[in-house]
């Protein structure tokens, strides 16, 4: 049975590698253009757009030190604690870009077809999970000894899991979507097989219906344990796969600064699902003999 222990280990890698692997390519021309493309069209920001190498190469210091404090074996739990303030505060103002840019598809007519904004919805997890690595007040004693948050970051974790896979998973019913992934589709041997016996929209379409059938299974959450991990593992399931893509499709590492280990935009996009995991595997463990979630 997984333990909320080692459920927040894992969660504190998950989050010090995206944050401090996102802080490194800040650094660089990837995270600059990055960076640039979102100050550019935000509604308040885009004043700034000219000094987008400067925000970047801020913003890659603030990860880099959120990451560290998240991850880094330091005997008081307090700096985790700042760490963990420091990705939730991030992955906040991060969702307040799906109000100022333009994250839909206007090609589909726009709200509710979301584009960019994909990425960006990941950060509802990632602030659930930064809230309940935060609430515990001492490391050597992970389900004994933490506050409040840890109750009602769970709703919160859980909304941002349902919001992804609902959201993204309807997607797929979309020509535009199905187009999106063919390339990932096409270079994974876990999905190209698919190709050979099915058009790429039934692909596509057959990806979305897993992914809204474990919207379903999360669901519940508010009613039934048993269908809730249902849920989790199939989530589990999901993001291992996704994850997989930064291995199989090339163009998630930046050809320009040599491939590996620099990320490319894809390669940041696929890399939030690390942190998502680790949300799967809070829940997860939250249901267990040592969790807080009431068993039914």
């Amino acid at each position: 049975m997984l333990s909320p222990g080692n459920a927040l280990l894992f969660a504190r890698l998950a989050l010090a590698v995206m944050f401090l692997w996102f802080g490194v390519m800040n650094f660089t021309a990837v995270g600059t253009g990055i960076t640039g493309s979102w100050i550019e069209g935000h509604a308040f920001l885009s004043g700034l757009a000219g000094q987008a190498s400067s925000a970047a190469k801020t913003l890659g210091l603030y990860q880099i030190i959120a990451g560290v404090l998240v991850g880094a074996p330091i005997p008081s739990g307090s700096f985790r604690r700042i760490g963990f303030a420091m990705t939730g505060l991030y992955a906040f103002i991060a969702l307040t870009v799906m109000l100022t840019n333009p994250v839909w598809i206007e090609a589909a007519g726009g709200f509710p077809a979301i584009g960019s904004g994909q990425g960006i919805l990941k950060y509802v997890a990632i602030l659930g999970l930064s809230l309940w690595g935060g609430s515990f007040a001492n490391t050597r004693m992970f389900a004994q000894r933490h506050t409040d948050m840890r109750m009602w970051s769970q709703p919160v974790m859980w909304l941002g899991l349902v919001l992804v896979l609902g959201w993204i998973g309807g997607m797929k019913f979309t020509a535009v979507e199905a187009a999106g992934i063919e390339p990932l589709v096409q270079t994974s041997p876990a999905f190209a097989w698919l190709l050979g016996l099915m058009p790429l929209q039934t692909v596509s379409n057959l990806i979305g219906m897993i992914e809204l059938i474990t919207v379903v299974a999360l669901i519940g959450y508010w009613f039934n344990n048993t269908l809730f991990r249902l849920g989790l593992y199939l989530a589990i399931t999901t993001f291992i796969l996704t994850l997989s893509f930064l291995l199989t499709f090339p163009a998630s590492w930046a050809a320009d600064l040599g491939g590996f280990p620099a990320l490319a935009a894809t390669g940041h996009f696929l890399l939030k699902d690390l942190p998502l995991l680790a949300v799967c595997l809070a829940l997860l463990s939250e249901t267990g003999r040592d969790g807080t979630m009431r068993r039914r």
